[in-house]
């Protein structure tokens, strides 16, 4: 199933860099999972936390959908301002942010080909926000709910259908 385009300033824009924060395993482990992620571009930055760990009122962000109803993603997601990223970090409450993760999300100088989309595989029960590069790589950003961390990973199987 798939939902609307979220974050349209985002499309065509090149990824200049894609930090981490908290990571599921040491730098030199290659960690897939994390506690935040920020993807970073030329004019824009969208930073994803799991709000279980950093926030006292945990919930994840809102949107609606094609058909009137609401889709909640499991985690937050926030777009701001390239310049203003810095700004944003210590949301995640002073933990420490890398640029430490598997060399298969290597991302940085890739397009985004449309904004991140909402999706959902029809027997989950999360949303997830997937993204489209230019190139053909896509990726999915989910959450594991078992150790409360965001997964990006690449998309090998096509959830419209």
């Amino acid at each position: 199933m798939r939902g609307p385009y979220l974050f349209p300033a985002l499309q065509g824009q090149t990824v200049t860099a894609l930090r981490v924060c908290d990571p599921a395993a040491n730098p030199s482990a290659k960690p897939t999972h994390f506690g935040a992620i920020a993807l970073q571009c030329e004019r824009h930055a969208l930073l994803c936390y799991c709000p279980v760990r950093y926030l006292l009122y945990p919930h994840g962000s809102t949107f609606g959908r094609f058909d009137g109803a609401t889709a909640v993603l499991p985690f937050r997601a926030n777009l701001c301002e390239v310049e203003e990223l810095e700004d944003w970090l210590p949301i995640t409450a002073g933990a420490h942010w890398s640029h430490h993760v598997d060399p298969a999300l290597f991302l940085q100088g890739e397009v985004l080909t449309n904004a991140p989309q909402l999706v959902k595989a029809e027997e989950a029960a999360d949303w997830q926000l997937a993204f489209r590069f230019l190139g053909g790589r896509q990726f999915r950003l989910s959450r594991i709910a078992k150790c409360n961390r965001l997964q990006l990973a690449s998309a090998e199987v096509d959830l419209a259908a």
